[in-house]
């Protein structure tokens, strides 16, 4: 019977603590709307980005031989990051370069074949001229026959070698100019493939990392640093395809950074990018600071609430206190509702329901 009468207080006890939290529970559950400012945003994960931020690949595979800057230095555009090994190509590049200087010496040669070509011309001009003298005096019955066709002779074996030394020296000069273009053209592309084991930076700005060391294995697919403009950082905003109509360019930007609890910074959204990520069906925007950080750093990740409208003294009730988009719980039940501005947290009531109305979460 005593263990009965125990069994059954402690039945009690339970039941009253149940009883108990339970009232707490609905005494917390009710609320009435206040009045208050909202805000309607627009949520985005934001990464922080160096204005002109790019990785920079090499043209070409090879060892790395040395890194001329360090993580944190400023460079200029064309400044060499780094150089890889280029033996083979440096010596492609002197055979050219010698080729080249063949050729352009051998064009010089052509001085030899102009002179024999204006000899040539001379001794025409005068075999023509004896030429016409024996016609002369053939015509006036002086001479002889023999000494007509001798003259004759000369003058057309001056004649044709003078063309043929002409054909020659035309045929020549294209022939050893167009070596010379090509040799050029060899010795600017070895050039350039030399030129390919110096990477260089095409901005001027800031190293923000190096991801290779001396004597490591330099390919096409890595990027051999990180650049950046030096001091000026954009965020770059990942908004859902559901949100993307409602955004536009110089809407504000509130953002909340890891590194920065417990502050909020602005931006101006500067640029929506029209194409959709297939993977993560979102579309990339960019903002621009306008109260940034004391310091930033490319790669620091952040919150990113856009703002879409304000509304001042509107009656406000929590997102969860919403049964369906269009009612809400009272003490005397269901009751339909018209909601305006809405933020993360927080919806507008338009009708339906008024401060003195005691709200029961659903």
């Amino acid at each position: 019977m005593v263990f009965r009468y125990i069994k059954l207080s402690k039945i009690a006890s339970l039941l009253a603590v149940i009883i108990f939290f339970a009232a707490c529970k609905q005494k917390v559950s009710e609320i009435s709307p206040e009045r208050k400012d909202i805000v309607e945003s627009v949520y985005a994960s934001a990464t922080i980005k160096s204005a002109n931020q790019y990785a920079l690949y090499s043209n070409v595979s090879g060892l790395l031989l040395s890194l001329l800057v360090k993580e944190g230095d400023s460079v200029i555009e064309g400044q060499v990051i780094a150089v890889l090994d280029n033996e083979n190509p440096g010596l492609q590049a002197e055979n050219a370069r010698l080729a080249m200087e063949l050729s352009r010496k051998n064009l010089g040669n052509l001085d030899e074949l102009k002179s024999q070509l204006n000899t040539a011309r001379n001794q025409a001009t005068l075999d023509s001229i004896n030429y016409q003298r024996q016609l002369h005096l053939w015509s006036k019955d002086v001479g002889t026959k023999a000494q007509l066709e001798k003259a004759k002779l000369m003058y057309d074996a001056s004649a044709n070698n003078l063309k043929a030394l002409q054909v020659r020296y035309i045929q020549t000069r294209s022939q050893l100019n167009a070596a010379l273009q090509q040799a050029e053209n060899q010795y600017g592309i070895t050039q350039k493939s030399s030129g390919d084991f110096l990477v260089k930076s095409r901005i001027n700005g800031r190293v923000y990392s190096l991801n290779y060391k001396a004597g490591e294995l330099v390919t096409q697919q890595k990027a051999v640093a990180l650049l950046g403009s030096k001091g000026q950082f954009i965020v770059e905003l990942s908004i859902d395809e559901v949100d993307i109509a409602r955004v536009a360019t110089g809407m504000k930007v509130l953002l909340t950074l890891e590194s920065y609890p417990q502050k909020v910074f602005e931006a101006r959204l500067s640029r929506v990018l029209p194409n959709i990520d297939s993977r993560t069906q979102t579309f990339l925007a960019e903002a621009e600071f306008t109260s940034a950080p004391p310091a930033l750093y490319p790669g620091l990740t952040a919150e990113a609430s856009i703002v879409i409208s304000k509304k001042a003294n509107a009656l406000l009730i929590p997102l969860n206190y919403l049964k369906t988009d269009s009612s809400v719980l009272t003490k005397k039940g269901e009751v339909k509702v018209l909601t305006g501005v809405r933020s993360l947290e927080k919806v507008e009531i338009l009708s339906g329901i008024t401060e003195q109305t005691t709200l029961i979460k659903p």
